[in-house]
This record gives structure tokens, sequence and C-alpha cells, in this order.
């Protein structure tokens, strides 16, 4: 059993914080503003305290937060998968704890399905391997350069997909649906990516340059950006084919 701290609470934290602790190490969670009774404040933070300090806070705060930590024996983590390994330089055991998951607090997620991608300086790669296993089946190394094409990679397929789902939220409203109306499309359209792969299984006006549907489609969109975006996805698509 490891002792663990988390700083920050987000939904990263959250996660984190409950598989480590089902794994009967010791979690215990830091943040500069405690919002629940069992955070703590960074007032009480003391890094000779843990073997593992995880940075679980937005990507601009972590080497500020890591260079405002006292050095000692502890491997300081950081979750991000578009931070490099280097903003953790100050201490001489580090690491990078990357789970590739989108994490909501109101939503719970399986930790065996999840790949999680780890990096380690020399004096901490073993313990972070050995740890990271303790709570994770599928656990591999990468590069904080490779790490960071991955993260980019997980942005076009999750936050822009999502982005899209959103927008067509938007237009069922106009139609008093909801986006439930288009689950069967929506999970067969997630389905066949898988299984054919993506670039096997493009359908729509676009793939098949139907002009007439897409100029009727661009009429319809009284919302310039759509519009734009609109466009500039078919495009993408086409000349993607």
């Amino acid at each position: 059993m490891s002792k663990v701290a988390i700083i920050g609470y987000g939904n990263v934290g959250y996660h984190l914080a409950n598989r480590i602790a089902s794994k009967r190490h010791e979690a215990t969670i830091f943040s500069r503003i405690p919002q629940e009774d069992f955070i703590l404040s960074m007032d009480e933070f003391e890094s000779d305290s843990f073997d593992f300090i995880i940075l679980a806070v937005p990507d601009d705060k972590i080497k500020e937060v890591s260079d405002s930590l006292e050095t000692s024996d502890a491997i300081i983590l950081h979750t991000s998968g578009a931070n490099a390994i280097s903003d953790l330089n100050k201490h001489s055991k580090h690491g990078v704890v990357y789970p590739l998951q989108t994490f909501s607090k109101t939503k719970e997620v399986d930790f065996n399905s999840i790949p999680v991608f780890v990096e380690g300086s020399d004096e901490g790669e073993k313990d972070i391997f050995t740890f990271v296993r303790s709570f994770s089946n599928d656990v591999r190394l990468l590069t904080s350069t490779n790490r960071s094409k991955l993260h980019l990679a997980a942005v076009f397929a999750c936050n822009f997909s999502n982005h899209m789902f959103h927008l067509s939220e938007k237009l069922l409203a106009d139609l008093d649906m909801s986006f439930q109306d288009i689950q069967p499309l929506v999970e067969e359209t997630f389905r066949k990516a898988i299984e054919l792969n993506p670039s096997k299984s493009q359908t729509g006006p676009a793939a098949r340059d139907d002009e007439e549907t897409i100029n009727r489609h661009l009429e319809m969109l009284r919302d310039e950006q759509m519009k734009s975006l609109y466009r500039m996805i078919t495009d993408s698509i086409r000349q993607n084919k």
C-alpha cells in the first residue's frame, strides 16, 4: 500500500482518487480551496508524508504547482496528455500518468478498460510502473513527444466529436427533439468506426459529392459560424476520401 496525495479535485482527480483508494492505497486529497469536508487545504500538505504526489491540476498550473512543492523522496506525477515530463524537473523522482479517457464526475468509468500511458525519470520509472499496474490493467510507456501527439488525436476523436453532438443538439431543439432521438444513429456511427475504421465508414452528402443537398443545408443554416464549419468539414471530407 502506498500513501498517495492528489492535488486537485476536478474530473481527473475525482476518478483517480476513487480508483486508487479502491485498490487499498491511502489517498489524501488536497486543494487550494477545499469544497468538501474530506478535502484538505494545501496549507496542511507536506511532501515527505507521501510516496506519490499526483498533480491533477489544469495544464497551465502544473509547473507552477510542482515548483511550489518542497523536494522529498516522493515521486511527483502529473496527469496531462499535452504537457511534457520536464514540467516536473525540480524533483529528482517524477513522471506522468495519463489515463486516456474523458472524465466527468457525474459519469462513472471502467478503469479496467482504460489504457494508462506513463513516463518516468530514471530514478522513478520502475516505481511508477509498479504503482500504476496496481490500479490499471493496461499500462504503456510513451514519451512526452508522442503523448502530445496522442492527446491531439484524442481531442479530434473526443472533444471535437462531442462539440458536433452539441451543435446537433441545438439543431434538434428547433424541432422539439432531443439528442436521444438520434441515439441509434450515433451509436451505429461509432460502432462502424471501430469495426471498419473511420477511413472506410464515411457516408453522407460530402462523401458522395451531393452538391444539391450540401447547398440546401447551407441555406438552412442561419448561424454564420456553423455555416463556415459545415463548409470546412465538407471540404475536409472531400479531400480525405
